[in-house]
């Protein structure tokens, strides 16, 4: 049997930083192709991975290359043309998040994927966090009891780089060649594509997280600000769900907590007979997430207990995503054992996702809560 060949549309950060190395560690797979309209990330992907072949339109990589399955890692208003073409050259589908900036896009998508007789996979990667798989686990066997609150806070530090000595200072970097503001993706923040701010970006994560474990989201009560005058959406967030399970869920989402770049993402999720705290980190650094637990036997000493999760970087979300995806392409398990249904996030979850953070900032502009009767009542296929 082949190596499963893979190509890459997009070669930016999430692609040399996630995907990149995952396919390239994996013996079963290899980089065929990537496609980017940009010669100098093309350049430097292809340099780092060994690529044999590269391509400026992704429509000419599908058509002369043969191949079995297509990473989608492009900012999310390209994703609805994307997947159409990959859905029409027949290949498999690794589709980053958010699905789409428009959510008739996201319905169009699922239509397209209910019909389609391959793989398609949305990179909800945190299922993958090997403390959310022992999390998942433990919910389904009643380990924690019953469920009263989640609370997520997961902010970054990210200063207004659009005037003062910053801008200058990046000014004199591009004229260097050394373009931050492109490595890292500053269209999230400039572009009114995007669909929103950071919540829109990174929220999406555990709003799927919240329907894995708990089912689906009831309704969501939403508050943001915007202080940077030169970003297009929000800056801050704060989110409070009602879930199925009869639970609280709230998420506090910015860009405004003054500290370390790469920021904190800490969590706890509050049981009948347990308390699990969860700290992750920047995905990009590769870091297996922290998971503690408290006990009524814990009380007396006040201490969390440690929760042992296996290191190394084979054990990250990206590496254990892309295994998934593989040992669904090969019918192998390498990753997620014991475990019926699937694991990874589907079109219509990735869809779901999208849906309620819109209607969070639907919530935040109308001042009021929104119920999932109302998620679907203003969209306009037409637009």
């Amino acid at each position: 049997m082949r190596d499963i060949r893979i190509g890459i549309i997009g070669c930016g950060q999430v692609s040399r930083v996630g995907h990149g190395p995952a396919i390239f560690s994996d013996d079963r797979a290899r980089i065929a192709a990537v496609a980017d309209p940009d010669e100098k990330n093309r350049e430097h992907f292809i340099r780092k991975f060994r690529v044999p072949k590269d391509y400026a339109d992704h429509r000419t990589m599908l058509e002369k290359e043969d191949l079995d399955a297509v990473v989608i890692a492009t900012p999310p208003w390209l994703h609805p043309m994307q997947f159409k073409d990959c859905i029409d050259a027949g290949v498999n589908i690794l589709c980053e998040k958010p699905l789409a900036s428009k959510l008739a896009d996201c319905m169009e998508m699922v239509e397209l994927a209910d019909v389609y007789n391959k793989i398609v996979q949305i990179c909800h990667s945190k299922r993958f966090e090997t403390g959310f798989e022992k999390l998942k686990r433990w919910l389904e066997c009643g380990h924690l009891g019953q469920i009263y609150q989640t609370s997520v806070y997961w902010h970054y530090y990210m200063p207004d780089f659009s005037r003062g000595w910053l801008r200058r200072a990046l000014d004199v970097l591009k004229l260097a060649g050394v373009d931050l503001e492109k490595k890292y993706g500053s269209w999230r923040y400039f572009d009114e594509r995007a669909g929103g701010g950071d919540f829109f970006d990174h929220g999406p994560h555990y709003i799927d997280l919240f329907r894995f474990f708990f089912g689906e989201i009831e309704s969501i009560y939403c508050t943001t600000r915007r202080f940077y005058e030169s970003h297009k959406f929000e800056d801050l967030a704060v989110a409070v769900f009602s879930l199925q399970n009869g639970s609280i869920a709230v998420m506090e989402k910015s860009i405004m907590a003054l500290g370390r770049p790469s920021g904190f993402e800490k969590g706890f999720v509050y049981g009948e007979h347990a308390k699990v705290e969860f700290e992750a980190f920047h995905e990009y650094q590769h870091k297996p997430m922290k998971l503690k637990v408290y006990k009524k036997i814990n009380i007396f000493p006040d201490i969390s207990t440690p929760i042992f999760l296996p290191k190394g970087i084979q054990h990250t979300l990206y590496f254990r995503q892309m295994k998934y995806f593989i040992d669904r392409l090969t019918g192998e398990t390498t990753v997620i054992k014991d475990y019926e249904g699937q694991w990874s996030a589907t079109v219509e979850d990735a869809m779901m996702a999208v849906a309620w953070t819109l209607a969070g900032y639907r919530s935040a502009e109308e001042g009021r809560e929104i119920r999932k009767e109302e998620l679907f009542a203003q969209v306009d296929k037409s637009s």
